[in-house]
């Protein structure tokens, strides 16, 4: 039947029949939607009300047909009102069975969509206070960045006062042994000098001590 019949409402309609007519079964929106599983619960039960309609009126023209008793005629009318009453019934049972799941239907997404919107907010909420913790810890890392960045220009202006100062004492140092160079040269001259003078001295007083013994 889905083969012959790809539509879902015509499906239903066919399964209707194939039910009440072949197999003596009063079709029911349940059996019906048990069968087909296609289309909402809603379709079998229209289906089905239009199904029982067709059926009563076929069946009028039928009943009134001027060749049948008129005994034929009240036992058919009574059938065919009880099968209606029957179906109408349980077609109106099943549409407030339907409806009440509907309903609880409606409730559970409503207690699941507030579920989620709570989610949501708590959801919102957690990101609010994970993005505040990450704009302290980027504040915090700026601040820090710039204490090792003053640190390093201390540093830095530490290294060249050193190395500046290393200069100087290295400089000091050569103008120390350039100074004990030069006054040892000096040093060294001067004994010569000295030396030279003493000797001329012994000379002279060897000359004058000669001349006053002569």
């Amino acid at each position: 039947l889905r083969a012959q019949f790809p539509e879902t409402r015509a499906l239903y309609r066919e399964v209707c029949a194939l039910l009440f007519f072949r197999y003596g079964i009063t079709p029911t929106a349940n059996k019906l939607y048990g069968l087909v599983r296609k289309g909402s619960m809603g379709t079998p039960t229209e289906v089905l009300a239009q199904f029982w309609a067709d059926l009563r009126g076929k069946m009028r023209v039928t009943i009134d047909h001027p060749e049948l008793p008129d005994a034929l005629k009240a036992i058919a009318a009574n059938a065919v009102q009880s099968i209606w009453q029957a179906a109408n019934e349980a077609a109106t049972g099943e549409l407030a069975a339907l409806r009440a799941e509907a309903r609880l239907q409606a409730s559970e997404a409503e207690a699941q969509r507030d579920q989620a919107r709570a989610a949501v907010v708590v959801a919102e909420q957690e990101t609010a206070a994970v993005q505040a913790d990450f704009d302290a810890a980027q504040q915090a890392r700026a601040a820090l960045q710039g204490e090792l960045d003053a640190e390093r220009q201390a540093h830095a202006a530490a290294q060249a006062r050193h190395e500046a100062g290393t200069r100087q004492v290295e400089a000091l140092e050569r103008q120390l042994v350039e100074l004990r160079t030069q006054f040892s040269t000096e040093l060294e001259r001067t004994r010569a000098q000295v030396a030279v003078t003493q000797e001329r001295a012994e000379a002279t007083e060897r000359r004058a001590l000669r001349e006053i013994d002569q």
